[in-house]
């Protein structure tokens, strides 16, 4: 059995739902458009793994009604993995306004809802900033790993489920 066979297996006997935090007190109604924070997959990530994410990223908020633009109203960024591995440069030019304690907050959070999962080292963690303040405003955890060599059917699932729940229902 394979394992991009053994994941849809997952995903299709109703695998746990993504977990989300946002800030609250974000007007989210004004956001149409995107950017992304990195141009290139950011260190300790495959590449061929950031394309498949990015082209089911794009893929799926073109689907809900978001278009690209340069500036976009929000910054879209991802990462695979616990937070305990990345560093401030992987955030580009928002490392700059990504605060220590926001950065620290964030990390906690993450690892936090990934300390109960045995493969917390294959999570898709997917993390909107405000373009204009360079704060950040929403985050989601996909339920089931991405690993390289996923099926992009599979990735694709996931990034829907999770950017499914972009922008909060209130």
């Amino acid at each position: 059995m394979s394992l991009s066979f053994t994941l849809l297996a997952a995903l299709l006997a109703g695998a746990p739902a993504p977990v989300v935090s946002y800030e609250s007190t974000t007007d989210f109604s004004h956001y149409g458009s995107y950017s992304w924070v990195f141009t290139h997959a950011p260190a300790n990530m495959d590449p061929t793994l950031y394309r498949q994410v990015r082209a089911a990223v794009d893929h799926s908020l073109g689907a809900h009604g978001f278009v690209q633009s340069r500036p976009g109203d929000f910054a879209i960024a991802f990462t695979v993995g616990p937070r305990s591995k990345m560093h401030a440069t992987d955030f580009g030019h928002y490392t700059f306004y990504y605060s220590p304690q926001e950065a620290a907050a964030h990390q906690h959070w993450v690892n936090r809802e990934l300390a109960n999962r045995n493969d917390h080292d294959d999570t898709l963690s997917i993390d909107i900033y405000d373009t204009y303040s360079k704060h950040s405003i929403w985050h989601g955890i996909a339920p089931v790993p991405i690993v390289p060599h996923t099926r992009q059917a599979i990735v694709e699932h996931e990034v829907d489920d999770v950017l499914s729940l972009f922008p909060p229902k209130e």
